[in-house]
């Protein structure tokens, strides 16, 4: 996953420490609602969280599921006061928080704002491709693709996210991915129990045969 801040330099980084502040949350813990306004800017340092939106009907249509590294709510800087989704903590995680204003002060001055921007281009540009990649593979593709990025090529993965959420940070509906684990389970691929997974090594081949 691409990290934001991975990139900044030395002293990018040592301004950014002295901006925030260390928070943790437990699973189940509410960052911040829709429409709520944006006085700060998080990012997940562990654990994972959910960015969703309220339906009409009520239902929660999920966005995005923040993995380790990733900025989130910086839209808060730019382009609007309040935050366009609501953020929940799916599992116990640490967060780092900046607020809007001191983040602000920051790219008042030329060398951080130069050195942040940059970066957050780049984070854009990996979002970009990977909205291609998950548009232009089906189901098992995306899957794959998915656990490949998230948790690397192992044998065993221990999940944190259910089959529900997996299936909403893939974009398809849960029976559809139900039916997909399904489908590799029968043909000795992959293994979905609990929150374990268990990758046969051919898996990983196939992907590289495909993009070969």
């Amino acid at each position: 996953m691409h990290d934001v801040f991975g990139d900044l330099s030395p002293r990018s980084l040592a301004a950014l420490e002295g901006a925030q502040s260390r928070r943790t949350v437990s699973a189940g813990t509410m960052l911040f609602l829709e429409g709520e306004e944006g006085t700060e800017v998080f990012r997940l340092v562990s654990g994972s969280v959910r960015l969703f939106r309220s339906a009409p009907d009520g239902r929660e249509v999920t966005i995005h599921m923040v993995a380790a590294g990733d900025l989130f709510a910086e839209i808060v800087l730019f382009e609007r006061d309040t935050y366009p989704v609501s953020a929940v903590a799916v599992e116990d995680s640490e967060v780092m928080v900046i607020h809007r204003d001191r983040i602000r002060r920051l790219l008042s001055t030329d060398a951080f704002r130069d050195d942040f921007l940059r970066n957050l281009v780049g984070k854009m540009r990996f979002l970009s491709q990977q909205l291609y990649v998950l548009t232009t593979m089906d189901v098992r593709e995306r899957l794959i693709r998915f656990l490949e990025v998230r948790y690397g090529r192992h044998a065993t993965i221990a999940s944190e996210l259910s089959k529900k959420d997996t299936a909403a940070a893939i974009s398809v509906r849960p029976e559809t991915l139900s039916r997909t684990l399904s489908a590799l389970e029968a043909d000795g691929t992959l293994r979905w129990k609990g929150r374990s997974i268990s990758v046969d090594p051919s898996l990983w081949d196939a992907v590289d045969r495909d993009l070969g």
